[in-house]
């Protein structure tokens, strides 16, 4: 493969800090305040805890979660692999800080009739904070966020024949993807589950 950019070292907070940006944004994530914001019908969700069903509603066939799984596995090993141990740790400390910025994100869209808006800002929260973090271009945070769709998407429109909530609820969505994989790999979540309870 084409060689990998040198990511400006000189340019990334040390990792220290990092990981201390990471938990204040998980602190800012788990006590944002509630929003009572006017939500259309198909945005309707204001929290993780009541997506859940509808996630594993939609991902109710054992084929769906495989692919599911299969890619978000696989983009966390490419990472690993192209980057090596103290860059992945980098980017995945900026996943997880661009994932939570991106619940407030989420808050400040919920009137928008679709998630678009909130997936603009998503993808912007993600890429400035791995960007920050990692010095990974941008384009190639991008390029793994939009690798991490293709399986997934496959098996919504092949496999389940339904329309992916990322298209409504983006950030809880990939949110979803990591806590499926997680239930599968733990055995939380059987493969024939359809809802949560198995």
């Amino acid at each position: 493969g084409a060689p990998v950019p040198a990511m400006a070292s000189t340019h990334r907070p040390p990792l220290h800090i990092c990981a201390a940006l990471t938990a204040v944004c998980v602190a800012i994530a788990l006590h944002r305040p509630a929003v009572a914001a006017a939500r259309p019908p198909s945005r309707s969700f204001a929290d993780f805890e009541s997506f859940w069903p509808l996630y594993v509603q939609q991902h109710s066939l054992t084929t769906t979660k495989l692919l599911h799984g299969v890619g978000t596995t696989l983009v966390v090993l490419s990472i690993a692999v192209r980057l090596g141990a103290a860059s992945s740790l980098r980017v995945g400390l900026g996943l997880v800080s661009g994932i939570c910025l991106s619940l407030l994100g989420a808050d400040a869209t919920a009137s928008c009739s679709s998630g678009l808006p909130e997936a603009a800002v998503m993808v912007s929260l993600i890429v400035g904070a791995v960007r920050l973090y990692s010095g990974l271009p941008p384009s190639q945070t991008a390029a793994h966020l939009a690798c991490g769709y293709v399986l997934p998407w496959v098996a919504h429109f092949f496999v389940e024949r339904n329309r992916p909530a990322t298209f409504s609820h983006p950030t809880f969505s990939l949110i979803g993807d990591f806590a499926l994989l997680g239930s599968l790999l733990t055995g939380r979540l059987p493969l024939n589950a359809t809802s949560p309870a198995g």
